[in-house]
């Protein structure tokens, strides 16, 4: 391969690929793969093997010998690149069903970006590495599209879910997630927790650390840490709450955290991560909260807990629509 100044680009790549590299070296790179169409198609196929090698977990990291020893033989060999063209000219889809993870990689042209997306199947939870070495933990049911290469002076996502976002800080490229109802969160460098749901009629932000901006309809509000912004959509109104973050962004380590958390939001926590819909027929528990750490307990172990806490009542019922998957509990 070649060389850039005293660093050869082989042994930049997988570095940068795993968002592992200063800026220079980024700089060094970006230039090397905007010479030749044979370059992309380089970078494309070690993102592939990084992103199936995280995605299954089998093994920590693609070494970078063995990793470039793959892609030029790819390269160079006649059935390679007719799969290489193959993949210009079609949707190829990375399938891993026992996951419950998705990655599609959708058809663009030789001088487009190609943008990847992430989706997880219900109770299931993944984590990523954006380009720009920016870290991701995606919850259930929840996708992410994000470009391989960041090559504006934005870093923009698309989210339709929930996600924690720990953000690589580069003042010289602001990052944006834009969610499903024309919101938006701006950050430079920050660890915050997003839930925006398209079937939802709110949007939740909660920053740990740094400074992010919350945008909608054209507005915009700053956001500290240990704020929570709530936007409600069909108001078009926002509320603001102070917390730690610890409960909201508890789902990334598998736990459920509650500190005095309403009866309401504890039952949407619970919906979230065991794929259920409560139906509540009793008003008077709507002034409970709930306090308890839980990691991997069953739903009904949590339920008979919060029944000695609060004497709920609660049972399974049946759904009128056959084809619904999701289990309904009432709480009467």
């Amino acid at each position: 391969m070649e060389q850039k100044g005293n660093i050869r680009i082989e042994e930049l790549l997988p570095r940068y690929c795993d968002g592992n590299v200063t800026t220079e070296e980024r700089y060094l790179v970006e230039e090397w793969i905007a010479e030749s169409e044979e370059h992309q198609k380089i970078v494309r196929q070690m993102y592939l093997i990084n992103l199936s090698a995280d995605t299954l977990s089998v093994m920590n990291r693609v070494q970078p010998e063995k990793a470039l020893q793959k892609v030029n033989r790819r390269i160079l060999q006649s059935e390679a690149k007719l799969w290489l063209h193959r993949i210009e000219r079609v949707a190829a889809i990375l399938f891993l069903p026992l996951l419950g993870l998705y990655w599609f990689f959708p058809y663009t042209t030789e001088k487009e970006v190609r943008w990847l997306t992430v989706k997880t199947n219900p109770g299931m939870t993944t984590q990523l590495t954006l380009p720009d070495g920016s870290h991701v933990s995606l919850n259930s049911e929840s996708s992410i599209s994000y470009p391989e290469v960041f090559t504006d002076q934005t870093r923009n996502v698309k989210l339709s879910g929930e996600a924690y976002f720990e953000v690589t800080k580069n003042p010289e490229q602001r990052f944006i997630v834009s969610t499903p109802h024309q919101a938006a969160v701006e950050v430079l460098g920050t660890s915050f927790n997003i839930e925006a749901f398209a079937h939802d009629s709110t949007i939740a932000t909660t920053l740990v650390e740094g400074a992010v901006r919350f945008k909608y309809e054209g507005k915009e509000v700053a956001i500290h840490p240990g704020e929570k912004i709530v936007y409600n959509r069909l108001k078009k109104q926002y509320e603001t709450f102070k917390t730690n973050g610890v409960s909201e962004s508890s789902w990334k380590d598998g736990k459920l955290i509650f500190s005095n958390t309403p009866f309401n939001e504890a039952l949407h926590m619970l919906e979230k991560r065991y794929y259920v819909q409560f139906k509540v027929s009793n008003p008077k528990y709507q002034q409970d909260a709930f306090t308890g750490t839980f990691t991997n307990q069953r739903l009904d172990r949590i339920l008979e807990i919060f029944q000695i806490s609060s004497h709920i009542k609660w049972r399974y019922i049946t759904s009128q629509d056959k084809s619904e998957k999701k289990q309904f509990i009432e709480i009467y």
